[in-house]
């Protein structure tokens, strides 16, 4: 069986042939139409998790194969440089990272094995988990981080403190092992990029940290937390898989080489390469 994303075919959109009106000219196939009111829909929502939520009411209104071969278009759409599709792909990989798995567990298992009936590989690749390749020894814990002050300092004070304006706490808090505290961090309105860099590149870490970057829908939208996201070996392979296909070409090729992750990321990456450089001209609906 050969790869499926490998075949240029699947990249077409499906067209009747039929007339509207008495002309020549194809009728769009109802998949087809379905897809582009989904991305138009998509981008004309402002905020991610609205975008996210669009996105999740649109495949759900659809047969699983259905829905697999709109998520499969995505892909390919935003690979080869349509914008609404690489809105809209960043809509539907926010979606998938921060889904509730097991509210959801029946419709995410149907679009896998619709997925890997139609032979749509890298679809499958986002919808896969698997723990990190690398973690913390048994046993061991990060450690506990060292604030400028003389004595303890309980978590709820340090989830507090998430929430302050002083530089010299927040640089310390970014090293916080508590999901809590940097869940309280990544809203403070004087974090800037590269600090939100320093915890989702973080070496080690542990899984529940790179998830709350990768929750954060201000956060996620910013291609440089994105990439440290999916190359930190340390964080949540599924998240990696998700993100992979809303990262420009430079990155994935970057990913697929890199050495150190995971290899179902790697594998991903180099067939999202291999994938875009079939067709170089931005693909139009």
């Amino acid at each position: 069986m050969g790869d499926p994303d490998e075949s240029a075919a699947h990249g077409d959109l499906p067209r009747v042939d039929a007339s509207s009106g008495g002309g020549d000219s194809p009728v769009p196939d109802p998949l087809a139409r379905a897809y582009e009111a989904m991305v138009r829909h998509v981008v004309g929502v402002p905020e991610l998790a609205m975008r996210a939520a669009t996105v999740a009411g649109r495949l759900e209104a659809l047969e699983a194969d259905e829905a697999v071969w709109c998520l499969d278009q995505l892909i390919r759409g935003a690979l080869w440089g349509d914008a609404d599709a690489m809105e809209a792909m960043l809509a539907a990989a926010y979606w998938l990272v921060t889904v509730d798995v097991d509210a959801d567990y029946g419709w995410i298992t149907e679009l896998f094995e619709a997925a890997y009936r139609a032979e749509r590989a890298s679809v499958v690749a986002m919808l896969r988990d698997a723990p990190p390749v690398r973690g913390l020894a048994a046993g061991r814990k990060l450690p506990e981080v060292r604030l400028p002050l003389e004595r303890e300092i309980t978590l709820g004070e340090r989830r507090m403190m998430a929430s302050e304006r002083e530089r010299k706490l927040l640089d310390r808090l970014l090293m916080d092992p508590s999901p809590l505290v940097i869940g309280k961090l990544l809203s403070n309105p004087q974090l800037r990029v590269r600090d939100v860099l320093v915890i989702a590149a973080r070496r080690p870490t542990v899984p529940e940290l790179v998830n709350e970057v990768a929750c954060h829908p201000v956060w996620f939208r910013k291609v440089e937390v994105r990439e440290a996201l999916a190359r930190n070996p340390f964080g949540p392979t599924g998240v990696a898989l998700k993100i992979l296909p809303t990262l420009p070409l430079k990155m994935l090729r970057q990913v697929a080489g890199s050495g150190e992750l995971h290899e179902l990321v790697q594998e991903a990456a180099g067939r999202l390469v291999r994938l875009r450089e079939e067709r170089t001209a931005p693909w139009r609906v």
